[in-house]
């Protein structure tokens, strides 16, 4: 392919050999005809090298034309502009500051466009490697710290073959972002947990991208594991074992986690330590896989399906709603929050006919008449079983989701948010014995006497299913052996990123955290199985 600068309009066009006058023989010395005449090449696609990343002082980027022509230009935004002033492409350019870089090929009208983020960084943080991935955010605005968007420039950097994750090295992934910050009695911790959401170049529509080897997505959430989970992988733990189970689970990655704001070159003095990427629990193929609501979706069959909601605090601009107490049979503490669709996104109808399927789940339940038509029970009992396992004080009451297809039943689930589990620093649930703490505060989930479940136990077809359910998972997918073997797993790249993030936040040593982990771990399978195996109703067990 020859390539030439249009001297008039100093703009890089593809696809055209300028010696060429259309009036070339053909072998036999006859004029081409029009039918024989090269056409127009088809639409490029921008090259921009290198393809994102980091820098030192100043870089220089080139940008070329790919599988086809067109005109080439180029332009640099920070984070929160979208719109470019486009200038023709005469080459390369030398970058001196972060930067959103963004490139188009246009032709006849139509246009390819690719975007990248380069980030400026101080020698000491080019110099960083992580045995876990590496995340490098920067903006021209402060760091956010509340619940108002910030628009970022990220670049994602994933280990290598050599088990090595290096700031120098290329990008899995470059581009912008947004963060807020989201928790509600974690926002008010030092080390936030933050949404993340990938845009586009140009606009702040999502960028679905497999980041880190995940499904692709754009929607995110960088929790960080802080006071209560010095151990750091409570959360993950929790989400292997509802996978063991064969729930789904917000799948996850461990990743160390850069943000430098004010326009300012990224340091190692704007570190935040260890934080884990996780899958937001939301509508889709690879997460909770049911069918869409649409807004249009207002009359049977559409108007059964899809809901995502759940038992929660409201957050912010929500309000909730009330149901499924069968007349005051059960009491939930929390009301609901319609998740996806949200609130603000449901339809009367839609927001009408959710409140009357609960409703009728909690009559069913209460009647012990029919519940498995409302319900999957199996979901129930092994989404029971996670939280118990884990001795979740907040089990069910908090972050406790559901979610039920175009003409399905409610399912229990996904599981979600365990920093207080597993003897972390919540006393609730230091004790490995006992289901719950119900014999020592009030403040926490009676786990066998909540909302539906009180109903469901006072069933005993249910309860005899839900033990035998039990017992199996504890000599099989969730045996002693199973559970330290996940430990040992998710601590395994841990130790030298925790050391950093100790020495950040004043943690403690994660040897140790890891150690009474499992040793609690232990300590809980034992008593669950001894229980279980000996008593003809091991609600009644009491703890050590």
């Amino acid at each position: 392919m020859l390539l030439f600068l249009a001297a008039c309009a100093s703009t890089q066009v593809i696809g055209v050999d300028p010696t060429d006058t259309g009036n070339d023989a053909d072998s036999d010395g006859a004029p081409d005809t029009a039918d024989s005449l090269p056409g127009p090449a088809p639409l490029g696609r921008p090259a921009i090298e290198p393809d994102g990343g980091t820098f030192v002082g100043e870089l220089e980027v080139t940008v070329t034309v790919e599988d086809g022509g067109g005109a080439l230009e180029t332009c640099r935004l920070d984070p929160w502009e979208t719109r470019c002033d486009w200038q023709p492409y005469t080459g390369p350019l030398t970058l001196q500051r972060s930067t959103i870089f963004r490139a188009r090929v246009t032709q006849d009208g139509a246009e390819a466009s690719a975007g990248r983020s380069f980030t400026e960084v101080e020698p000491d943080l080019a110099a960083f490697e992580s045995p876990v991935p590496i995340l490098v955010f920067w903006t021209d605005d402060s760091a956010p710290d509340d619940t108002s968007d910030v628009a970022l420039g990220l670049t994602v950097h994933d280990v290598g073959d050599d088990g090595i994750a290096a700031v120098a090295e290329a990008p899995a992934d470059s581009g912008r972002a947004r963060l807020h910050v989201r928790g509600s009695s974690s926002s008010g911790f030092e080390k936030k947990a933050y949404d993340m959401e990938l845009w586009e170049s140009e606009s702040d529509a999502d960028r679905n991208d497999p980041l880190l080897g995940l499904p692709e997505d754009a929607d995110w959430v960088l929790y960080a594991p802080y006071y209560y989970d010095e151990a750091l992988i409570r959360n993950p733990l929790a989400f292997e074992i509802s996978r063991a189970v064969g729930r789904y689970a917000p799948r996850h990655r461990f990743v160390e986690l850069f943000l430098g704001d004010r326009g300012q070159a990224v340091s190692t003095d704007d570190y935040l330590g260890v934080y884990v990427l996780l899958e937001e629990i939301e509508v889709g193929a690879d997460r909770v896989a049911i069918t869409p609501l649409g807004p249009d979706d207002l009359a049977e069959p559409e108007l059964t399906g899809g809901y995502l909601f759940k038992i929660d605090r409201p957050g912010s601009g929500e309000s909730g709603f009330s149901a499924g107490s069968a007349g005051g049979e059960f009491e939930f503490q929390q009301g609901f929050v319609a998740v996806d669709p949200a609130e603000d996104e449901l339809a009367r109808p839609q927001a009408e006919y959710l409140a009357d399927t609960i409703d009728a789940l909690g009559w069913a339940v209460a009647d012990l008449d029919g519940y498995d038509e409302h319900l999957d029970v199996d979901s129930f009992i092994d989404h029971h079983i996670v939280n118990v396992v884990m001795k979740n004080p907040d089990a069910f009451r908090l972050s406790g989701y559901f979610y039920k297809d175009r003409e399905g039943v409610v399912f229990a689930g996904p599981a979600w948010d365990f920093d207080r589990t597993a003897g972390s620093q919540d006393p609730r649930s230091f004790d490995p014995t006992w289901w719950d703490n119900q014999n020592e505060t009030t403040d926490c989930t009676a786990v066998f006497t909540f909302g539906w479940y009180e109903g469901l136990f006072a069933d005993p077809a249910f309860a005899e299913r839900y033990w035998a359910r039990f017992e199996s998972l504890l000599a099989g997918a969730l045996s002693a052996e199973a559970l330290d073997t996940m430990v040992l797993t998710l601590a395994e790249d841990l130790q030298e990123p925790a050391a950093r993030d100790r020495a950040r936040w004043s943690q403690a040593d994660f040897d140790a955290e890891i150690a009474e982990l499992r040793d609690w771990m232990a300590t809980r399978h034992a008593w669950m199985q001894a229980c279980i195996t000996s008593t003809s109703d091991p609600r009644t067990c009491r703890g050590r």
